[in-house]
């Protein structure tokens, strides 16, 4: 099957995807039976689904042209999608140990495909939320910023 025109994905429509995505299929070795899918998008934006099997996972997120929690009446560009996997990738060469690997991305279908982080990880907003203290945290957010703002600054490049 050839992705060849944006369609928004669903989990039916998602696994036919990675089945035609070997950088997705191969990090589930290939292993369609025991497939879960979970959408896990917060309904504003994008959809996001965590995609686990025995023999691995990732997130899959899409980009759609409207503002999800509105509607087509608040339409939005796709481009985002590629602007994001960009700074992913460059902010993951820059601080790995703070960035999802990318492992995945469709233009056409403003789709990115990353390393799940599973669970204990969740999402800091969540944790904050709940008052979970975070004793390195600005240690991590200091040291992430220091190498991902500077090294893609003029600053930098002079």
């Amino acid at each position: 099957m050839a992705f060849t025109e944006f369609r928004t994905l669903d989990e039916k429509y998602l696994v036919e995807y990675i089945k035609a995505t070997p950088a997705l299929s191969d990090k589930i070795g290939n292993n369609f039976d025991d497939l879960k899918i979970k959408e896990v998008g917060d309904g504003n934006l994008n959809f996001v689904y965590i995609v686990v099997s025995p023999a691995g996972s990732f997130v899959i997120k899409q980009a759609i042209p409207y503002v999800r929690c509105i509607g087509e009446s608040w339409p939005l560009t796709k481009e985002r999608a590629y602007f994001e996997a960009l700074a992913l990738r460059e902010h993951g060469r820059l601080s790995p140990e703070n960035v999802p690997e990318v492992y995945h991305f469709d233009r056409t279908m403003s789709v990115i495909g990353m390393r799940y982080l599973e669970p204990p990880h969740i999402i800091l907003r969540k944790g904050l939320i709940a008052g979970i203290e975070y004793p390195l945290l600005a240690e991590h957010i200091s040291d992430y910023m220091a190498k991902t703002l500077y090294h893609t600054s003029l600053l930098f490049a002079v």
